[in-house]
């Protein structure tokens, strides 16, 4: 008796694992479809920012305004390491910068 207690017991636990491990398969496969498709999704909307950022970038007429926007926006730099790299004062870079961005204000406004 106590044998085919410790028989169908060993069996459940077999059964019981076997399931557990279906479902975390399952589970697995099914996560990794919605992370395939929220990558292409954010993969759609970097494109298209992209593409955006391209076309504001066109509609800066003067180098000097997009290579400071540029750094500063794009690569995150401070207005202090524009200005060291451009060779002019921190003030210039931000009187370019503000002209710039009210240019570029206008012309998406209009």
């Amino acid at each position: 008796m106590e044998m085919t207690k410790d028989m169908y017991s060993s069996e459940l636990k077999k059964i019981a694992w076997r399931l557990q491990y279906r479902c975390k398969v399952s589970a697995n496969k099914e996560f990794g479809m919605v992370f395939d498709i929220n990558s292409i999704e954010s993969f759609e909307s970097s494109s298209v920012s992209k593409f955006f950022v391209q076309d504001i970038f066109n509609l800066i007429n003067n180098e000097v305004g997009k290579k400071i926007i540029h750094a500063i926006y794009l690569d995150g730099k401070s207005e202090k390491e524009v200005a060291l790299e451009l060779q002019i004062s921190q003030q210039a870079v931000n009187k370019w910068k503000k002209k710039t961005l009210k240019m570029l204000s206008m012309k998406l406004s209009s």
